[in-house]
């Protein structure tokens, strides 16, 4: 939908409007006998909300209407629009108590309604809702409208003061297109709310040779005056057909038709819109002008511009400008695919266009890297301008609603399908330990296993003895899903996406931190006839890291401040260590604690208590030797032995330097041929704590005169006041990356 200056409504054309208030009742009376001489097409569902307002109505107490659409909604096309626009007219027939909200917002479609209903609908605290999106949802992504119109839905019915909510389907001239509309009154049935197909109502007036469209088009896609009389005529008699219909008992709210995603939103604009990093943007670009409060976003002209941000959430899109003289961006999630944004639109003449472009969904519901650049294409050197003004993200699911690719099954004895735990052919990296009955104790996050097999299904089967939900990342053939395995249990989790037939390729990674969780790992359930084949052939190189949270990668998606009630954010297999090892194509072993380090710790154990155990307990058994030695075994350690004490008012014990320089020799003593990398940084402490930088230093200078030469220190320059994020964690990757490649390995 347009920005386009308004222009004259069919009043105009055809001779004078109204000249009073009295001739537009009597305007109003007129068409109203005409639109109850005729039987409406979509019956009135009447529900008990809707009804309870009527009766208010009659009763002449004040009621809120709210209006919430597109362009059409703002009343364009008529004039005045907000004065003659369908929800002015309505307000009106419906009598002086009526208290008019008009959060008519064009160009704009459900997936960037259900962003504003809080602080745009909801705030106004209404007694009725009316959505109209049946127009603009047309140019929806079709694989976003149904979970965003009942999302929007949803948002409405579920708060703490929920509105009636009527459903407004309009379509364009001539009753086209129809999949919107007809996806809305489907979504109004399933939730008993009243509807109104007006493209049925509309088209059983021309069919009874009482109207025309044309006569309320003067254009194809927004209604004239004479349009918008119409739309309200039909709203009219639609409440007062529900208000006359038999009490309907309160409903409880059904299970949705497609899924929860945009029920759970997160809106980034104006100061909240910042990147963490970027290059040739600057503040600016237009606002939307019906928006309220609405900051400018970002904007440029330069040809490598350049923006980084975080985002949360099972569906990311940006929300843009586009006109004729603009020019086209394009963006990516994590390692996506670029999808454009389109800004360069000819049809766009003289005016902008607003648009919700996904980049981003079906993806994990959690944390991603969202990267913005100009487009290089048959625009560039042009100087013409680019802008984003929001990035809208759904799926934010609370814990208890958060959806899972795997069904939870109780552990079945058949041995049909069935891979023990301790099969050759699987393949284990990290430190994995032996249990009782073959089973396989997985602590550590990070802890990997890879297979290869055939078949259509895939089950995995788990049990737990611990406290902790573990979560893990589980990718088939490259596609992530995550499974939790709640504290306590067992199960066996079956994958409920169809496999093809055909050879896949199987990683289950633990993100979960030691110490938060544990589990015991089963085996595999196949498809019958499938086969487990060889596993993916090893890594050439192997790195190993002793840490801390930072390490563990606690909070690292984290969208509010740091916390530890829903570990689903924390993720060890994204954290920076783990980042550096796929870029070097090497396995990742990651021995990392909360709290832990080398003199003082926020737990109950130090490091050095339990560097070499099974799980970061001191009655844990100690690892066997490993199967295969790391190359590269680096040390992240010295937050908490400054952060501790100092959250006392105490200074870091006088002796770090000393225990430090003894951890490092246990290390070495361990692993004789690895090269050892000392490490610092991610968070503040080295900044408050000189000494802790000066240690790290000393004990390499110390093993250098010793003839030990293979080591090495680092100070990481990204960190974070907190604990870092995804962001943080890429660019420590980043810098470690390209340190182990220039100084370490070669």
């Amino acid at each position: 939908m347009s920005l386009a200056a308004p222009g004259a409504d069919a009043h105009d054309r055809r001779g004078a409007p109204p000249s009073s208030e009295n001739d537009m009742n009597r305007h109003w009376l007129k068409g109203l006998a005409l639109a109850t001489s005729l039987a409406l097409p979509c019956a009135a569902q009447a529900d008990a909300r809707l009804q309870a307002v009527m009766k208010k109505l009659a009763a002449g107490e004040p009621v809120t209407l709210v209006t919430l659409g597109g362009s059409i909604t703002t009343g364009y096309a008529a004039q005045p629009p907000r004065e003659r626009g369908w929800a002015a007219l309505l307000a009106r027939a419906l009598g002086p108590r009526v208290k008019l909200v008009n959060a008519g917002l064009s160009g704009t479609d459900s997936a960037a309604a259900v962003q504003r209903v809080e602080a745009q609908v909801l705030a106004a605290t209404p007694d009725l809702v009316i959505t109209e999106f049946g127009v603009n949802d047309e140019w929806l992504d079709p694989a976003v409208r149904g979970s965003s119109y009942e999302g929007l839905l949803r948002r409405l019915l579920q708060a703490r003061q929920a509105p009636a909510v009527v459903v407004l389907a309009l379509t364009q001239q001539g009753n086209q297109p129809r999949t919107a509309p007809d996806l809305q009154l489907r979504l109004a049935a399933h939730y008993g709310l009243t509807a109104l197909d007006f493209g049925a109502w509309m088209q059983a007036r021309v069919d009874a040779g009482e109207d025309r469209w044309a006569t309320l088009y003067d254009e194809p896609v927004h209604p004239n005056g004479t349009g918008h009389q119409r739309i309200a005529l039909a709203l009219a008699e639609t409440l007062r057909a529900a208000a006359a219909a038999p009490a309907a008992a309160p409903a409880r709210l059904p299970a949705p038709l497609f899924g929860h995603a945009h029920e759970f939103t997160r809106l980034a604009m104006g100061e909240r819109l910042q990147p963490y990093a970027q290059h040739g943007f600057t503040r600016g670009g237009a606002v939307h002008p019906e928006w309220p409060g609405q900051q400018p976003g970002w904007t440029s002209t330069a040809d490598d511009a350049e923006a980084r941000f975080l985002a949360w959430g099972s569906e990311v899109a940006v929300f843009h400008a586009e006109s004729e003289a603009y020019r086209n961006l394009e963006a990516r999630v994590d390692d996506g695919p670029w999808v454009t944004l389109r800004g360069q639109v000819p049809e766009r003449r003289g005016y902008l266009g607003w648009h919700y472009t996904v980049v981003g969904r079906d993806l994990e519901p959690g944390i991603h890297l969202l990267q913005v650049r100009m487009k290089p294409d048959e625009w560039a050197g042009s100087g013409r301008p680019a802008s984003l003004l929001a990035l809208m993200q759904a799926g934010l699911y609370p814990k208890d609603q958060r959806p899972s690719a795997f069904e939870r099954l109780p552990l079945s004895p058949s041995t049909t399908g069935l891979v023990a735990p301790d099969d050759p052919q699987l393949r284990w990296v990290g430190r994995i330990g032996p249990a009782e009955g073959g089973a396989r104790l997985v602590t550590w996050s990070g802890s990997e296993l890879r297979a290869r097999f055939t078949g259509d299904a895939l089950t995995l089967r788990f049990a737990s003895r611990h406290w902790g939900t573990a979560h893990y990342a589980v990718e088939v053939d490259g596609r992530r899903q995550v499974l939790s395995v709640p504290g306590n249990s067992e199960g066996e989790w079956r994958l409920t996406t169809p496999l093809t037939g055909g050879e896949h390729e199987l990683r289950v990674l633990k993100r979960t931190e030691a110490g938060m969780a544990e589990s015991l790992f089963l085996g595999l359930r196949l498809a019958p006839g499938a086969q487990l084949l060889a596993p993916p052939p090893a890594r050439p190189l192997r790195l190993m890291f002793y840490g801390d949270s930072i390490t563990a990668g606690a909070c690292l998606g984290d969208p509010g401040d740091d916390q530890y009630d829903d570990l689903f954010f924390h993720d060890g297999t994204r954290a920076y260590g783990a980042q550096t090892a796929a870029r070097l194509g090497a396995d990742y072993v990651g021995i990392a604690v909360s709290g832990i380090g080398i003199t003082a710790t926020w737990g109950d154990t130090l490091m050095p208590q339990v560097w070499n155990r099974l799980a970061p307990r001191v009655d844990a058994p100690v690892a066997a030797v490993d199967d295969r030695a790391p190359d590269v075994v680096l040390v992240n350690l010295g937050q908490n032995d400054h952060g501790f004490p100092a959250s006392k008012g105490q200074r870091m014990s006088p002796d770090f330097g000393g225990r430090y320089l003894a951890f490092v020799r246990t290390l070495r003593t361990r692993y004789p041929d690895a090269r050892l990398v000392l490490l610092i940084g991610g968070m503040t402490a080295w900044k408050d704590e000189p000494a802790l930088l000066q240690a790290l230093q000393q004990t390499v200078a110390t093993l250098h005169c010793e003839g030990d030469r293979r080591v090495w220190t680092y100070r990481f320059n990204a960190f974070a006041w907190a604990h870092p994020r995804l962001d943080v964690h890429t660019r420590m990757a980043d810098e470690l990356t390209r340190f182990l490649k220039e100084e370490v390995l070669p």
